[in-house]
């Protein structure tokens, strides 16, 4: 290009067909912007297991359609105009579709990493507030609606309130849903092992006489606070590996942006080409690979108890 006009306007004529790109995203995007929040919506809620009765699915809300389908376009735009800057203006639109759906997965594992993370913080302290009712001599579920009227908005009172709301909900065989049904229910659908762990306890613990609920819930406090000690022994333990890792990827990801910004025209004639863009892939996993072992090194999971 460099040869039809000046080296310092060339880059407009690259711009033209990145532009083309996103603007044809863009606008694909608007028009089927009702069919994909429908689409995106069924695929917020998660597949509940086949043997479960309708009334006893739980669905947490992970991502809103609008926010994932905003993740999706952005990201459409973005990879279209980008491949379409340094390769061609079909190679733009053909990875938009694929580049919309890996950001949307991204999302999604990250929103239900946070909600994890958000419950797992919540579970322990609940716990024991709960057996400290148990043990007053309160029941099961009068616990629960005592501890739910205290309890900040967030995913463990969603599932909570959520257990006590189907507590005799009709089924599809005509009884009504008992709360062992229910805890064992939310025990198969929750997202965060502990919290399953401990559902399955006190599902065993439902049809129990009271002394023996107060018991074992004091037992499954007692194992939490330990599970907790043992998580913190770990990450400490892990801390130097993980920040060696996330130094050493930063490093190799910090010269990466020097040299794009210094020799960006080599940069993208090198990889620019079919064979330079698998080797652009793998460049990246290899730049990538320290930062995520060391984000992976600092996520430690303890549902022994």
């Amino acid at each position: 290009m460099e040869t039809l006009t000046h080296p310092e306007t060339a880059w407009l004529l690259r711009a033209a067909p990145a532009l083309l790109a996103a603007l044809i995203t863009l606008t694909a995007t608007f028009v089927l912007r009702q069919p994909l929040a429908r689409w995106l919506a069924r695929l917020a809620q998660r597949r509940s297991p086949a043997v479960l009765d309708p009334a006893l699915v739980w669905r947490p809300t992970l991502l809103q359609p609008a926010t994932a389908l905003l993740i999706a376009a952005g990201a459409a735009v973005f990879v279209s105009a980008a491949l379409g800057f340094v390769g061609s203006l079909w190679l733009g639109l053909a990875a938009a579709p694929a580049a919309a759906a890996l950001a949307v997965r991204i999302g999604f594992t990250v929103a239900a990493q946070r909600y994890n993370q958000q419950l797992e913080r919540e579970l322990t302290p609940a716990i024991g507030r709960l057996s400290a009712l148990l043990g007053g001599g309160l029941g099961l579920r009068t616990a629960f609606e005592r501890l739910l009227a205290d309890m900040n908005a967030g995913p463990l009172q969603s599932e909570w309130s959520w257990l006590i709301r189907q507590q005799g909900a009709p089924l599809a065989d005509g009884s009504i849903a008992t709360m062992r049904q229910v805890i064992a229910a939310l025990a198969t659908q929750t997202s965060a092992a502990r919290h399953a762990t401990l559902l399955n306890h006190l599902a065993v613990a439902a049809d129990q006489p009271q002394d023996l609920q107060a018991r074992r819930c004091a037992a499954a406090y007692a194992a939490l606070q330990a599970s907790e000690r043992r998580r913190e022994e770990a990450l400490t333990e892990l801390a130097q590996m993980r920040y060696s890792g996330l130094a050493v990827g930063g490093a190799g990801v910090l010269m990466a942006v020097y040299l794009i910004a210094t020799q960006w025209e080599r940069v993208r004639i090198a990889y620019s080409t079919p064979l330079g863009m698998v080797f652009a892939v793998i460049v990246g996993l290899a730049l990538l690979a320290p930062i995520a072992g060391g984000i992976w090194f600092s996520r430690v999971e303890d549902v022994e108890y």
